[in-house]
Formats: structure tokens, sequence, C-alpha cells
């Protein structure tokens, strides 16, 4: 016995290790400058897809793609922004507006609108928007005439990149304040973009269930990220190649122990330009919705170590108290429960009445939609942690349809 206790701890050592080194090795690569950000710039998104679809034939686990069409303002050279004759340094000090058209200018101060934080605050305010970002949106798309050849300049803390679905006919910029001088007599702004429809691809993974194969719990993490800004990438290590190396340890570990129920792995696509893979995943599902009795979508796992948040958890309580035990019997910090929102892959599911939740790791420092979002920085027991939690929870949920003989528990 004493042996055989020996045995089963090396083994689980090992295996723990080798977690780690496939965890190290996913996320390395998925960061790397070959995928450029998983955008479209230098085929970044492609060289990600390839790599995962690899991997997990190598792992002998059967592979779907699915096209997913979409529209993108796709950077080509390194933009320019030099105000006052200072350059400033593309996703560091500035951005342009990822709506913004192409242009090459010198604007004189009289061609410049310069709007802080609290001026686009109080603009929110007045029109009853929503975020100060959907203010950006609305005066890039409906500036009147005498504004056409001007330039917008926001002010903010830390320029964040966001989605680049559309291309709109002003000019913008968004610039870290603290580089705005007290008088702004000039900024030469250059911005190369072609606005163009491109395919990229979902990639499902399929692990059928050993003895309950039509209940099906869908695990998903999107592997897109921003891409690059010429020169300068986005390498997206927590958001979201953290995810991605998540479902790819869980893939692994569930193609040698297959659990009672399906298991479908969703590396979704565009969810950075609005969640594009998903919506168009919910609308045309490898098993049918029905069967679905859990998705779990993994975003930004691999900083902080206070916990997890759950988007959707409110409306889940049987499920939360399963993770709540989990949790606690692991030490795995707090579980803070958020109301459903459309910010990750979980919510297309949601409007199809499916139950799903959305994790996200909490307390970490790891910069956001930014380009020393790196490998280096991030929390790896975090990682290890995810994918302990949705182990247990399956493990959990795989004895609850050996206790009820039922295929329904949803």
């Amino acid at each position: 016995m004493k042996r055989y206790c020996i045995l089963l701890a090396v083994l689980v050592a090992f295996a723990s290790a080798t977690e780690r080194e496939n965890l190290n090795m996913d996320i390395n690569f998925l960061a790397s400058e070959t995928c450029f950000g998983r955008g479209l710039a230098h085929e970044g998104i492609y060289h990600a897809e390839e790599y995962i679809i690899n991997e997990l034939r190598v792992a002998g686990i059967k592979v779907k793609t699915q096209p997913v069409n979409y529209k993108l303002n796709i950077q080509q050279k390194t933009p320019l922004c030099i105000i006052n004759g200072d350059t400033l340094r593309p996703g560091y000090d500035f951005i342009p507006h990822p709506f913004c058209l192409p242009v090459d200018k010198e604007f004189s101060c009289e061609e410049i609108e310069l709007l802080d934080r609290d001026a686009l605050e109080k603009i929110k305010d007045s029109l009853s928007f929503a975020s100060v970002s959907q203010v950006r949106r609305h005066l890039m798309k409906k500036s009147k005439k005498k504004n056409k050849g001007s330039l917008l300049l926001f002010s903010e803390e830390h320029p964040i990149l966001s989605r680049q679905s559309k291309q709109y006919n002003r000019p913008a910029f968004q610039i870290c304040d603290s580089l705005i001088s007290d008088t702004v007599r000039s900024v030469y702004v250059k911005n190369d973009v072609i606005y163009k429809k491109v395919r990229t691809n979902n990639v499902i993974a399929i692990i059928e269930g050993n003895t309950m194969p039509d209940s099906v719990i869908c695990i998903s993490a999107h592997y897109d990220h921003m891409g690059g800004l010429g020169d300068v990438y986005y390498p997206g290590a927590n958001d979201n190649a953290s995810g991605v190396a998540v479902l790819l340890a869980l893939a692994r570990y569930y193609a040698e122990t297959p659990p009672p129920m399906t298991l479908v792995f969703c590396f979704f696509t565009g969810e950075e330009q609005g969640l594009k893979g998903s919506w168009k995943y919910v609308k045309h599902p490898v098993y049918p919705l029905e069967n679905v009795m859990m998705a779990l979508n993994l975003d930004m796992v691999g900083s902080g170590l206070s916990g997890y948040g759950l988007v959707g958890g409110n409306d889940w309580p049987a499920d939360v108290s399963i993770f709540e035990d989990i949790r606690e019997a692991h030490n795995l910090g707090g579980l803070k429960l958020r109301p459903n929102s459309p910010n990750s892959d979980h919510f297309p599911f949601t409007t199809k009445g499916i139950k799903a939740i959305f994790f996200y790791a909490t307390g970490g420092k790891q910069p956001y939609h930014h380009p020393d979002d790196i490998p280096e920085t991030l929390d790896w027991k975090t990682m290890e942690n995810t994918v302990l939690l949705i182990k247990e929870y399956i493990s959990e949920k795989s004895k609850e349809l050996g206790t009820t003989g039922s295929s329904k528990l949803w």
C-alpha cells in the first residue's frame, strides 16, 4: 500500500509538472511575435489557429473549424503622432482611435479639438450615453460640417486599444494626458489603415462522453487579440492566451480520461471585435443547444490570486454553490458574483436560454489591452488553479449524472 501511495504521488507530481510546462509553452507561443497580437497583421491570428489545431490533433481530439466573417480596420504601418515637435510612442503614449480613417496631415491649433475625460463625461451625461467610449464614437461619426477637416484628440490616463470593427470619417487619436502640454501649437498624425472584410475561424474540439454523450458542457476561450500598431504588437498573454492555455490543458487531460458527458471546447475568434465567433457558434452549434447543461467561458485567467469574478453567476446559484465548495476546499480565493453582461463569449449562450458563466481572475496587475501584457508577469499559479477549478466542477457534475441516472440536470 505504501509503495502504491508513493507511485501515485510521483505520477501526480509528473502530471502537474507536464501541465505547467504545457501552459508555459502554449502562452509563450501565443503571446510571441510570431502571432503578433493574434490579429490580421502578419497573419498572426492564423498562426495561432494553426498552433491550437495542431496541439489538439496531437492529443488525438476531433477538431472542426467554423468560418466567421466580419469587417476590420486593419493597421498597415506604424502610426505617427508628433505634438509640438515631440514624437510619441505608439501603444504607450498614443493610439489612433480604432475607428480612425487613413490620415497623413499636420493640424494647426485651430484645427484641433482637444477633449479630456471630464469633457467627455459631461457630453455622456447630456446625451444619456452609457459610456465615454460611446461618446468618442459619436463625435467621430456625427461631426458637424465645420469640424469635418479637424482632428479630435482624446486625452486620457492610459490609451486602451479596443474593437476595430468600423471606420468613421473624422480623424481621432487618443493621447496620454501627461504628455499634452498646456499649449498645443501643432499635431502631425499619420494613420495607414485599410477597412475590409476578413474571415477567421472558430476552432471547435469535441470529446464525446463515455456514458451520456448527449449531455454537453461547453468550455470556451477566445484566442484573438488586438494585433499590432505597425512595429508594435499586443502580446495578449493574460487576454487571452491564458484562457486558451487553460482550455488546451483541459482538452489534453480529458482526451485521456473522458467524463460521462460530452465536452465541447470552443476556441472563439472575433471576441475583441464584438463576440463575432460566439454569436456565429450559437447560430450553428456542433451539438443542439438544448443539450448544453452549462457553458463556461474563460477570459483573462492569468493574473491575480484573489479568486475569480463570475459574470452571470447571480443567475445560477446551484452551480455557484459547487464552485464555492471547490474554492473553499482548495483555498482558491473568493468568488465575486456579477450580473450577466455582454462583455465576453458567454453572453450569446445566455440569449438562447443556456446556463453560462464567464470566469476571470481577480487581484492581478497585468495591463489591459497594452503592449506590456506579456508572459513574464503572469501569475502561473492562477492558471493551474483555474484548471483545477474546472476539473473539479466537471467531476461534481459527473457524480450528479451518475446519481440521478438522467442526462437532464438543467
